[in-house]
């Protein structure tokens, strides 16, 4: 029998990043649903629990925060368990982590841009976790 794959939600408004996100994680072995903004990515959460979301902190309407408090605020308990991986091009990345905004801290930050064996590597850390 084989091994079920993997469920990746890719939440990023820049469509290159969320291409390239898509394309090495489904490379990987790995299955990826991607959305473009928080909406999306709520409407995806309601289809299927993902094993590892990989999340844009700046994005419109809903940003990654946010939607980070309403994943873990959900009346789902399967929600509260799924590791996130923040992922921003700021230089800032870890002042913007500690702010009072962030009222939930990541299980990971990835800046951007960033290796692909590197982000494979955290993919697959977090995964392996219980």
């Amino acid at each position: 029998m084989t091994e079920a794959k993997k469920n990746i939600l890719v939440v990023d408004d820049n469509a290159g990043i969320r291409e390239l996100l898509t394309e090495v994680l489904t490379h990987a072995g790995y299955a990826v649903t991607a959305t473009d903004d928080g909406i999306g990515a709520m409407t995806a959460l309601k289809r299927r629990v993902p094993d590892l979301i990989i999340l844009d902190v700046m994005m419109p309407i809903i940003d990654g925060p946010h939607l980070m408090e309403v994943i873990r605020s959900a009346e789902n308990p399967e929600m509260w368990q799924v590791p996130i991986m923040v992922c921003s091009a700021s230089e800032k990345i870890d002042e913007i982590i500690a702010s009072s905004e962030f009222h939930i801290a990541p299980e990971d930050c990835l800046r951007k841009p960033f290796e692909v064996t590197e982000l494979l590597r955290r993919v697959e850390e977090r995964l392996a976790r219980p």
